[in-house]
């Protein structure tokens, strides 16, 4: 700890211009600030500015003499003790004694000797300086005793976050604090996969114009320098301003003074840094600096344990989630294989039959919608989930998610109440919409006892749409209800638990909502009490709504004679190529069922042998094949000419469902994409729909607007 005391001031006083310029000529060899006063009154003023270590005053002045300028100096409180030294030609005792009397330290009459007078003069100058040190030092300690505290509190605040977001950002108001700084920023680097770095900054009110602003660095260059040499760095101003290559912009402002020290692993590995930039008082220093690196040091460690318990956190999350994938997996199949066997080894009468088949499909469709929302968490991951927004209203999307779950809200008694504003429209998916609203309304009925109610309304609420789900059922618990948009995350994922599900729907909704420029929200009194889900979409503006009827009119005449199409195929021959016997068997048995001609093979060589002998109307082909793929089978028949069959219409039908799929699919030379599993009545339609653009001239080797059938 350093306190050092530069120049000081001494005062002369003498009504004598050539007495004051002797008297700096003798005091100058000091190398102290001598400040002259021709007058009592002149002198109270440059008291009243500065403070001296020394005043040397003549007795006889005019207006006002030595004696009493004297004593109004020692009636003002600052300048009470202020050694006074008179310098007089006076030689009589009632002289000395009043000086004296007055709290003079000494009495030299003129003509004096220059080596005594200095020698005097600086005995007080050195008194002055040792008391001036002694005053920084305590303010330093005191400043430094602060800085401690503030540590301290700080501490306390990092290790209470319950984020690594929030750590950083608390890190970095703490670090802002304990410097007194003006600017503040921290950088963590996560060495994790697919994990961007964390940036938190703090700016006082000094800068309250730049809060609403995107932060930039503070600087730039000097951060990567600091976290490239992994040690503290601290320059003032004047050495940024002689140096504007060290900035992002040698035109910029340079920081007020920049402090940063590096953020450190138990190892010495390089975790971050923390930059301050303009210090409330002056310029940084070391007391500063020792504490930045304390509080980094903390600061590291506390991340560390952060990040180690964020991992724990992940790793317990996915092991619940596989537990519970298993779980979720294995439970339709069990019930599909249970009366799959039963169905073939014992006869059974036509309403048992009726009944196992029913619990096949409903088993099939649960966990058809578990793999889909698997893939959809997938796409989200990947960043590749895609809207195709276009005008749409939302009433029919709601009441079409409401017709679905009526009948298991029917027979889990509860009451599904409506009220939807047929007038609203927004901008956007319509199947990702309903999405949104089965996963609410499936969401409502599975956490609603019997006898419960659920309410939809659809409703305006300014410049948006407003979709709220409410339901008396077993509510959130407040401290689960921050986290239950998050993706795996369940209230209960224990053994015991009393409901089945991933804990992917609600994630989905948010992600999907969001897409649309949308917020989501949930609320609840507590448990036992209810929950309501409230969606909000920006509803289209009058320009936009207009356009929307037509839209939806071409959708839906191409939905009817799509439905139209599909009740009969016969006449059709359709090219059936799956590796798969049992599926190969269904999708032919499928398509036969409907009057359609179809030849069914097993490899594209196969296909291509049979190809100009069932001169088919309508391909339909499997992507993933032993040997050549659907891919190499499309491309040849691409080759062949428009007579030879080379515009066939082909139908890909295959596992890969992901959105890239579909579009490799499609660009491949496929005029349609379908993912399995696919519902008979879907796999008839879009065949249907393929011979009857083809017979319409609508397909004519242009596929931009193919489409996936689900």
């Amino acid at each position: 700890m350093r306190a050092e005391v530069g120049r000081v001031n001494i005062l002369v006083v003498d009504d004598r211009s050539e007495q004051l310029l002797s008297l700096g000529a003798v005091l100058e060899p000091l190398g102290e600030n001598i400040i002259k006063a021709g007058s009592g009154r002149e002198a109270l003023r440059c008291l009243l500015q500065e403070e001296f270590a020394v005043i040397l005053l003549d007795i006889n002045m005019p207006e006002i003499d030595g004696f009493e300028t004297a004593s109004l100096i020692r009636k003002r409180k600052s300048t009470r003790h202020t050694p006074i030294i008179f310098l007089t030609a006076h030689t009589e005792r009632v002289y000395v004694e009043r000086s004296y009397s007055l709290g003079a330290v000494d009495y030299i009459m003129t003509p004096f000797a220059p080596e005594v007078l200095r020698t005097k003069v600086s005995v007080f100058v050195d008194l002055f300086k040792k008391t001036q040190k002694i005053k920084l030092q305590a303010e330093s300690l005191r400043a430094h005793a602060e800085q401690l505290q503030r540590l301290n509190r700080a501490a306390v605040t990092i290790n209470s976050a319950r984020s690594l977001d929030d750590m950083v950002a608390a890190i970095t108001e703490a670090a802002r604090d304990v410097a007194g700084a003006h600017q503040a920023m921290t950088l963590v680097k996560v060495e994790r996969p697919g994990e961007p770095a964390r940036t938190a900054v703090s700016i006082s009110e000094r800068y309250a114009t730049f809060q609403q602003e995107s932060p930039t660095p503070i600087a730039g260059r000097l951060g990567a320098f600091v976290y490239g040499r992994n040690r503290p760095l601290r320059m003032t101003q004047r050495e940024l301003s002689q140096h504007p290559e060290w900035l992002d912009d040698g035109g910029q402002t340079p920081p007020r003074g920049y402090l940063a020290v590096p953020l450190t692993a138990p190892d010495g590995r390089n975790m971050g840094t923390i930059q301050l930039s303009d210090r409330h008082d002056g310029e940084f220093s070391d007391d500063d600096e020792t504490v930045l690196v304390q509080l980094a040091q903390l600061a590291s460690i506390a991340i560390q344990n952060c990040m180690y318990a964020e991992a724990r956190e992940a790793t317990r999350v996915k092991d619940e989630l596989l537990a519970t994938l298993s779980h979720e997996l294995r439970s339709p199949l069990s019930a599909i294989l249970g009366w799959t066997h039963l169905l073939r080894s014992e006869p059974l009468d036509e309403r048992r039959v009726a009944h196992g088949l029913e619990v096949i499909e409903r088993n099939v469709v649960a966990q058809t919608k578990l793999i889909e929302d698997l893939l959809d968490v997938s796409r989200i991951t990947a960043g590749k989930l895609r809207i195709s927004a276009a005008p749409m209203a939302l009433a029919p999307v709601v009441e079409t998610a409401l017709d679905a779950i009526r009948p298991a809200a029917e027979a889990r008694q509860l009451a599904l109440d409506a009220s939807l504003d047929p007038s609203l429209e927004v901008n956007g998916d319509a199947d990702r919409i309903l999405q949104v609203a089965s996963n609410l309304l499936s969401n409502a009925l599975k956490f609603t006892r019997p006898g419960g109610r659920v309410d939809v309304s659809l409703r305006r609420a300014g410049a948006h749409a407003e979709l709220a789900v409410r339901d008396t059922g077993e509510g959130i618990a407040p401290d689960f209800l921050p986290f239950v948009f998050e993706c795996f995350r369940q209230a209960d994922s224990s053994s015991r638990r009393a409901h089945g599900g991933l804990g992917i729907g609600l994630s989905l909704v948010r992600t999907i909502v969001e897409a649309h420029g949308g917020s989501v929200a949930a609320e609840s009194p507590g448990l036992q009490q209810g929950s309501t889900f409230v969606v909000r979409l920006p509803l289209l503006g009058a320009e936009r709504g207009r356009s929307a009827g037509p839209l939806r009119e071409a959708g839906a005449r191409a939905r009817v004679a799509c439905a139209g199409a599909a009740c009969d195929l016969g006449g059709l021959r359709v090219l059936l190529v799956e590796d798969d016997a049992d599926a190969r068997e269904l999708l032919q048995e499928v398509l036969c069922q409907h009057h359609a001609e179809v030849t069914a093979v097993a490899s594209v060589r196969e296909a291509l042998a049979a190809f100009g002998a069932a001169r088919p109307h309508v391909l339909v082909s499997d992507i993933a094949m032993p040997g050549e793929d659907g891919y190499e089978l499309i491309r040849r028949i691409r080759q062949r000419p428009a007579h030879a069959g080379g515009d066939l219409p082909a139908l890909a039908l295959t596992a890969y469902a992901r959105k890239e799929d579909q579009r490799r699919a499609l660009d491949a030379g496929f005029h349609m994409h379908a993912a399995k599993p696919i519902e008979p009545a879907a796999l008839v339609a879009a065949v249907a729909s393929l011979a009857a653009s083809a017979r319409a001239g609508e397909l004519s080797g242009d596929r931009s607007g193919a489409r996936t059938s689900r």
